[in-house]
């Protein structure tokens, strides 16, 4: 059975994929409220009845014009349309990255517009139209599927999440290239002229939700929650790395070496990993979806920081976060400073 996507009303599920959701485009320093707007007005030479169209308070209204202004319709118009729909819809997804990330998250899905009123650029209704517009939908689909940054995530769906600190958005995205999955948690109203406050924090089953106290990594995703809250907006990325990356049975095994005297870095090796096996390439798309170029990072650790400028992330400020030191963690917190380089204030590892 062919696993199929019908759109048809912006309000809809997949509504983003209509022509009639709001999606600006800007062509040569002209801006076209939605690309619907900009396909009516292309049916005719007439600069003012292009303005007319583009100034339409709706694309429904926009729709009702051209057909007002039918008889002024340009005679090669049934020959040129299909190109003017490929054109504008290629651009309303590059100029819209979250929409663009929402058209490569259906992956191989059949997308087709249920229209019963066009059979010519929908279904027809009853799904013997040709789908003209589906098929440029699955073919711009296919040229950002292999581009940067929307190759990394797929975005799956939304929700609230209340916490005793606030409630978060959640959103949910599967990494491409291993399945894995990963969240976003965002706090407030993101401005994308201001840096948001963000914390990369790898999944620690033992720290996070066992409340384990031979590592930080419970103590920081607390305090990290917190501090976004009271910084009015943030997120926190939930990433699937236990273990930096060796995984939870083999967590266990390095803790087992830890208890017979190495440390976490030496109890990698001996396993045979290297002593963080992360890989923070696809947080890119994460972030890409969220709309973010710049942030406040909460780290303590340099390797973050890099991973964050090699994905052409803007760092503003990096903010220290430097929690749950005690008794268990001591020599925990000491390899992380002396052998991976993690920035701590030396009265917080002693």
């Amino acid at each position: 059975m062919v696993d199929e996507i019908f759109f048809y009303e912006p309000h809809d599920d997949h509504g983003f994929l209509s022509n009639f959701a709001a999606s600006p485009i800007s062509l040569s320093d002209i801006v076209w409220p939605t690309s619907e707007h900009y396909y009516q007005a292309q049916k005719f030479t007439d600069r003012s009845i292009q303005e007319h169209i583009r100034n339409a308070a709706t694309p429904d209204e926009a729709f009702n014009l051209s057909r007002q202004y039918q008889d002024r319709v340009k005679p090669d118009w049934m020959e040129v349309r299909t190109t003017v729909m490929r054109f504008v819809v290629f651009e309303k997804f590059r100029q819209n990255p979250k929409l663009t990330h929402q058209l490569v998250s259906t992956g191989t899905r059949v997308i087709k517009e249920h229209s019963h009123k066009d059979a010519f650029w929908g279904d027809g209704g009853d799904g013997k139209g040709q789908n003209e517009l589906g098929k440029i939908l699955m073919e711009v689909r296919s040229h950002f599927a292999q581009q940067e940054p929307f190759n990394h995530v797929h975005f799956v769906d939304s929700a609230k999440l209340p916490t005793q600190w606030g409630t978060f958005q959640m959103y949910g995205f599967t990494e491409v290239s291993t399945g894995k999955e990963h969240l976003a948690l965002v706090y407030g109203e993101l401005d994308p002229e201001t840096p948001p406050l963000i914390r990369l924090h790898s999944e620690c089953l033992t720290g996070d939700a066992l409340f384990s106290a031979r590592c930080d990594c419970g103590f920081q995703l607390a305090r990290a929650m917190e501090n976004i809250v009271q910084a009015g907006s943030g997120v926190l990325f939930y990433l699937r790395q236990e273990g930096r990356g060796i995984g939870l049975i083999n967590k266990i095994r390095a803790y087992h070496l830890q208890d017979q005297g190495a440390d976490t870095v030496e109890a990698n090796e001996q396993l045979g990993f290297k002593a963080d096996m992360r890989d923070y390439t696809f947080c890119r798309g994460m972030l890409s979806f969220l709309e973010i170029k710049s942030v406040r990072l909460m780290t303590n650790n340099p390797r973050k920081v890099n991973a964050l400028k090699n994905a052409g992330i803007e760092i503003t400020e990096r903010v220290p976060l430097q929690e749950g030191n005690n008794p268990h963690n001591q020599g925990y917190l000491k390899t992380k400073a002396n052998k991976l380089g993690h920035m701590f204030d030396k009265n917080f590892v002693g």
